[in-house]
């Protein structure tokens, strides 16, 4: 364990990884209080992260630490030679921050000025550090190295000590590290261990925080692991998981006017779980998407098979994972856009790039036309959620029209229609007979339907309407066409992926019309309000609602197919 612990902080970046991810949460474990973290944009004058306190086991008294952080070794370059480098800031931190940044409070407080780094130093600088340590070391005043080893151990006795994180979550842990080459074995053994730290509710609220941080921080690892191997598949995938896990530990503390303690580092470590996500994301579509949805075919031939299955199955996977992240760009950019409105900007500026991509996809790739799977109901209305909250209805029309025809159109000439099947072989078959009675089981059940029926009354004319509804009634008439709504049980499920709960409404063929339809679920939403009780959607969060419902493939709602721009 602590050999994977220090080649994972020596991989670290010290902006962002180091200073944000891992040290603020390590210290907090150690009994430390930080003090501030580093801003972009600021000047540091020397100490990138201020704490104090004692360290349990170590310290007999209190003190103010200074830590000067450094990414990977440290170098002889790295020791001097400009305003970066490590003799510079140490002076700084001595010279220019204990005069100027240190609180009346903490003023007489020792101090201990620690070099961090997540490698070590290096052969070339040992004299160097041992040179000014003993030259400038005080009865006030000490220097401390943190490097990889010293990091590792305080992580192994205060996070991932056996007493503290049992065996069989530091078995599936170690275990996703080793399969971070495989997605789908790197997510399971991600999702076990996640479950055994998160899922039974802690009596006190400090083991709470302890289990959240140990899930950081093993999450954290698992995403620097797979980066390292170049498998961004799996950082999108178990950064999302981990995302939605502690929103289900996060939820249950109901907001107050004067938030605790407690209540501020439940939020400040459910942000570091967000902008994990964000930035994996960001990473996997950089590699992905924004680099070659514009290409005729590209994103197709990226998927590397014959099958037509797999590349229809990826390319709507795709679309889905843009959606998303569209849509929680678009939701900071409104939401932050008083409090900082440059940084607003800049989500507003990454949602109109997701956009544009989405567009390109669709026209050079045709397979997104076509869906194989009925519950891409799920991805073509996450698209269209996120054009309603940009206004940008008018550039997915088109989309929809061609969807509505090639699918029924599927389905008269009886070729890979839309069908309810999940299981991987049977999609590979599909369809496996002509006959009415396999059709019946293909469609035994739609959401795709009916959300493509409302849909297309702003698409296409009354012809196409009326050919749309009378291909589904001729070629499968047995078909129940249905909506799903959250129940009083779904707020306290979806987040962990448990899918047994919520409503089912059925009664919306398109043979009824649309009125009927829109009635019919005009009286669903009323009569189902359970929506609107959900922690996300009462906390301001309804993207984490839409995220859950991609991640699990669970239907989206009908309160969310038609809204108005917020």
């Amino acid at each position: 364990m602590k050999i994977i612990l220090k080649e994972y902080l020596a991989s670290l970046k010290e902006r962002g990884d180091l200073d944000k991810a891992v040290l603020p949460n390590l210290l907090s474990e150690i009994g430390l209080r930080v003090l501030n973290t580093p801003m972009i944009g600021t000047r540091q004058n020397g100490v990138d992260i201020a704490a104090v306190g004692k360290i349990k086991g170590e310290d007999e008294h209190s003190y103010l630490y200074l830590f000067v952080i450094k990414a990977g070794n440290v170098r002889r370059n790295d020791w001097d030679g400009g305003a970066q480098a490590v003799r510079a800031e140490l002076n700084e931190a001595r010279e220019v921050y204990l005069r100027s940044n240190v609180s009346t409070e903490h003023a007489k407080l020792p101090v201990k000025i620690c070099l961090c780094c997540g490698g070590e130093l290096e052969e070339t600088v040992l004299m160097n550090w041992a040179g000014f340590t003993e030259a400038n070391t005080s009865d006030n005043i000490a220097y401390k190295l943190w490097d990889g080893d010293r990091l590792a151990e305080l992580m192994m006795r205060s996070l991932l000590a056996r007493e503290l994180l049992e065996e069989e979550p530091r078995r599936n842990f170690q275990k996703a590290i080793a399969m971070v080459n495989e997605p789908a074995a790197c997510y399971d053994y991600t999702r076990a261990f996640l479950s055994d730290l998160l899922l039974e509710e802690q009596a006190q609220q400090k083991a709470q925080l302890l289990k959240l941080r140990q899930a950081y921080i093993c999450l954290h690892a698992v995403t620097a692991w797979a980066i390292e191997a170049d498998n961004l598949e799996s950082t999108y995938r178990v950064s999302e998981l981990g995302f939605l896990f502690c929103w289900n530990v996060v939820r249950v503390n109901e907001p107050k006017e004067k938030p605790t303690k407690y209540d501020k580092t439940l939020t400040s470590i459910l942000d570091q779980f967000l902008k994990l996500y964000l930035t994996t994301s960001e990473m996997y579509f950089a590699k992905t998407a924004y680099a070659h949805g514009n290409k005729l075919h590209a994103l197709s031939v990226a998927v590397r098979s014959r099958e037509s299955v797999d590349v229809n199955l990826a390319l709507f996977e795709l679309v889905g994972r843009l959606a998303v992240r569209g849509i929680w760009t678009d939701h900071f950019s409104k939401v932050l856009s008083k409090a900082d409105p440059e940084f607003a900007q800049s989500f507003a500026e990454t949602t109109a790039r997701t956009l544009d991509t989405i567009v390109s996809a669709i026209n050079t790739n045709p397979t997104l036309n076509a869906p194989i799977k009925d519950d891409h109901m799920i991805e073509i209305a996450l698209v269209m959620y996120l054009a309603q909250q940009t206004r940008t209805v008018t550039r997915f029309l088109p989309w929809l029209e061609g969807i509505s025809g090639k699918t029924t159109f599927a389905l008269i000439t009886n070729s890979q229609y839309p069908t309810c099947r999940h299981d991987y072989s049977d999609l590979l078959s599909h369809p496996a007979s002509s006959d009415q009675s396999y059709r019946d089981e293909a469609c035994v059940g739609s959401i795709l339907y009916p959300y493509l029926y409302l849909w297309i009354h702003h698409a296409t004319d009354l012809a196409n309407i009326t050919e749309f509804a009378e291909r589904l009634q001729n070629k499968i008439p047995n078909c129940t066409h249905q909506a799903w709504f959250p129940d009083e049980n779904t707020d306290d499920h979806i987040w962990s992926g448990n899918t047994d709960h919520g409503v089912c409404v059925t009664d919306l063929s398109p043979q009824k019309g649309h009125d009927a339809l829109a009635e019919t679920l005009n009286q669903a939403i009323k009569a189902c309000p359970a929506v609107g009780e959900m922690s996300a959607v009462k906390f301001g969060l309804s993207p984490m609602l839409l995220t859950a419902c991609r991640h699990y493939r669970v239907p989206v709602p009908p309160n969310f197919w038609f809204v108005q721009d917020s």
